[in-house]
């Protein structure tokens, strides 16, 4: 029987990241991973944690940008694509094309969303063990404002300042990554956290690494045992973690265990009742691979693409996914990995839809397709594969779970086993900041 302070199941990124700060501090630290490989992330980053890129030296060791930082692109049904550069200014002047008042309001909307980003960051950026997140600001008056967010969705918080229909739906785009319809209360602290990773991002605010890299670094520095093609078949409980079993029967015993899968399957494998399942809203990929000699625009090999919608058919598209159907309109955004591979991102997608995943995905491929058919010509005649990443169980706690201090996103029903994937996060994401908290509580309770 192995022996180990600290094992990881997964080597996602904050499985990898986890595993490779423990590694760091001094402790023999065991990665297991069913797959041959690590799943690479797909598509732009907007969250991947500066303090891990920093301390582990990732670009140092394969870490590279494709798009050091990518503006956003709006297209709609009637318009022309509209080009909003990173740049504050730059943005104020193309949005005169919609509107004079909104590109008055633009660079004064974003310097108050940063400083009310900035408030917040020093909540989600440090592990937290509890408290309150209004435990972060100084004054009274920003902890009205901070309350005053706190009831506001996504649509009313964005129509205080613009009025264009067109502006407001491309930018409720960044407030659905948590599950959150844009009209319920918390979604405007959403767009809060979203704010607060562009002002702490380690290019752009919106930045596409080379496909690969992220994960290449983080394994060239892991510093772990690995071992890929093992799948956990049960978490072994003592006292609390205490090792793992595998598929081919081994059982290695640890001192902690941290696991990147969700919290549902990482409790079932301790043992523990999985809940009953309930309809949930995530976000899932379209991969589109196209044949040689399809001529991409050249805005969109550089830019992140918006379909924007009506505020409206947000809230439709969010009802439709919470019942398990297929929306009339879909909530999309695109990049350009390359000249020929396309990513696709549907925040608004059903986890467990009612025909079921086999039988829902290629409807849901094709009308994300459809929608794509005005603004790329061509692009149907010209696709070689198609690949459906489905959406992954979320957390759906709502505004509970974004202001949740780390340690209750990353703690579980067992003592020393923490969760390090995309439910421990405040909005799912690739930051590896979650690995970068499990790490610390784990080396914590090791001590």
């Amino acid at each position: 029987m192995s022996r180990y302070d600290a094992i990881v199941i997964g080597a996602s990124v904050g499985g990898l990241a986890a595993a490779a700060l423990l590694a760091k501090g001094g402790a023999r630290v065991l990665l297991l991973e069913k797959r041959l490989a690590p799943p690479e992330p797909a598509g732009p980053l907007f969250a991947l944690d500066p303090v891990l890129v920093k301390r582990l030296k990732l670009q140092a060791h394969g870490l590279a940008f494709r798009r050091p930082a990518l503006g956003t692109m709006l297209w709609d049904d009637e318009d022309e694509a509209l080009l909003l550069p990173p740049q504050a200014r730059g943005a104020a002047r193309a949005l005169a094309r919609l509107s004079r008042a909104d590109a008055e309001a633009w660079e004064p909307f974003q310097t108050d969303l940063k400083a009310r980003a900035r408030a917040l960051r020093r909540w989600w950026f440090r592990p937290q063990a509890a408290g309150s997140a209004d435990a972060v600001f100084w004054s009274q008056g920003a902890r009205r404002r901070f309350a005053h967010d706190s009831l506001m969705g996504a649509e009313a918080f964005l129509a205080r300042d613009f009025e264009s229909p067109r502006l407001i739906g491309a930018l409720m785009h960044d407030a659905l990554g948590g599950g959150l319809s844009p009209a319920e209360p918390g979604s405007a602290v959403a767009l809060l956290w979203r704010a607060a990773q562009a002002m702490a991002g380690v290019q752009g605010a919106v930045a596409l690494a080379l496909p690969g890299s992220v994960s290449m670094a983080l394994k060239a520095v892991c510093g772990a045992d690995m071992r890929f093609g093992d799948a956990v078949t049960e978490v072994l409980v003592g006292r609390g973690a205490a090792g793992v079993r595998l598929a081919d029967g081994d059982t290695i015993e640890a001192r902690a265990v941290i696991s990147s899968l969700p919290r549902a399957k990482t409790e079932a494998l301790a043992g523990l009742a999985r809940p009953a399942a309930t309809r949930q809203v995530g976000e899932a990929q379209i991969l589109l691979t196209l044949e040689d000699g399809y001529a991409l625009p050249p805005l969109l090999q550089a830019n992140r693409a918006v379909l924007s919608l009506l505020p409206a058919d947000y809230a439709d598209a969010f009802e439709a996914a919470r019942a398990g159907r297929l929306a009339r309109a879909l909530p999309l955004s695109l990049v350009a990995e390359g000249p020929l591979r396309l990513v696709l991102t549907a925040p608004l997608a059903p986890v467990a839809p009612q025909a079921g995943w086999p039988a829902f995905q290629a409807p849901f491929a094709a009308a994300a397709i459809q929608s794509l058919r005005r603004h790329l010509p061509g692009l149907a005649g010209a696709l070689s594969a198609v690949t459906v990443v489905p959406p992954k169980p979320l957390a759906r706690g709502g505004l509970a779970h974004l202001l949740a201090p780390a340690l209750a996103r990353a703690a579980t029903s067992v003592e020393r086993l923490w969760l390090c994937g995309p439910e421990a996060e405040p909005v799912p994401c690739v930051s590896g900041r979650a690995g970068r908290f499990a790490a610390q509580f784990a080396a914590r309770a090791l001590r």
